[in-house]
């Protein structure tokens, strides 16, 4: 077998572990190795072949690599309660810390809430919530 199919293997190979992961790190590799496939054709020696890999798959990653990262970036998809972060509510039971008392209405749930400042929050107030801490709501007063 020619070294330039083993060189184009190898990049399919990363190429099916970029599908996988999604990370835009395996592909450089991918391009690397297409890289040392078009040096097997100039070049005999395998070591020689291996160097232009590395070579390559580390330029590729040093350069390319912080633009197409640039290009997509990352937004963190928030699920369950931390989709709630930042969200606003509106008090239905008056807040008050000392008391241990008190509830907001969010998204159409209702949560048990505490101030995070630790002032009471009376009801009707429009609040943001801060955190949540296991099945309570930390919220602030919000500010229009």
């Amino acid at each position: 077998m020619p070294n330039w199919v083993i060189w184009v293997l190898i990049a399919l190979a990363f190429g099916a572990v970029e599908l996988a992961t999604v990370s835009f790190f395996s592909s450089l590799f991918g391009l690397g190795a297409l890289v040392a496939a078009l040096s097997s054709l100039l070049i005999a020696d395998w070591i020689w072949q291996t160097i232009v890999f590395i070579v390559a798959s580390v330029c590729f990653v040093l350069l390319l690599r912080p633009v197409i990262r640039r290009s997509f970036p990352e937004e963190k998809l928030r699920t369950n309660v931390n989709r709630l972060i930042g969200r606003p509510g509106c008090v239905i039971v008056a807040i008050d810390n000392t008391e241990g008392v008190g509830q907001v209405k969010v998204d159409g749930e209702i949560w048990t809430a505490r101030s995070l400042t630790g002032e009471p929050i009376p009801v009707d107030t429009l609040v943001e919530v801060v955190r949540i801490e296991g099945v309570r709501a930390v919220v602030k007063v919000k500010e229009d």
